[in-house]
């Protein structure tokens, strides 16, 4: 027989990280933060274009859509941050959990940043 503490019978492999499920919910919860961070980029050029001087009122439809979906990408966010925790250190599918709420985090701050802005100008 032989073989070491790695011997396994045939046909069975090392599993490292959590299995198939976690790993298909860790895609989809990606791909749907993925569609709802990036459809909210679509407001941004309506938010963004440049007003008359008659016409400085203030418009939330694009601020509401865009803020909106960005607070649908940050709930995703959220799990994928809890659902990358089920692998080992420094794996990879962990270390890319981050970056969904590292993103929601530098939103906040940037929005944090434009408001003190404001009101230290008024």
């Amino acid at each position: 027989m032989g073989g070491g503490p790695d011997a396994r019978p045939a046909g069975m492999v090392a599993m490292n990280g959590p299995g198939d499920g976690a790993r298909l919910l860790l895609t989809a919860l990606l791909a749907g933060w993925a569609l709802a961070y990036g459809y909210s980029l679509f407001a941004l050029p309506e938010f963004m274009r440049p007003r008359e001087a008659f016409d400085m009122r203030l418009d939330l439809g694009p601020a509401l859509h865009f803020l909106g979906w960005q607070g649908v990408a940050g709930v995703m966010a959220v799990a994928v941050y809890g659902v990358s925790r089920l692998w080992p250190r420094g794996a990879a599918a962990r270390q890319l959990g981050n970056l969904p709420l590292a993103l929601a985090f530098l939103l906040l701050a940037v929005i944090a940043a434009l408001v003190l802005s404001d009101s230290l100008q008024s």
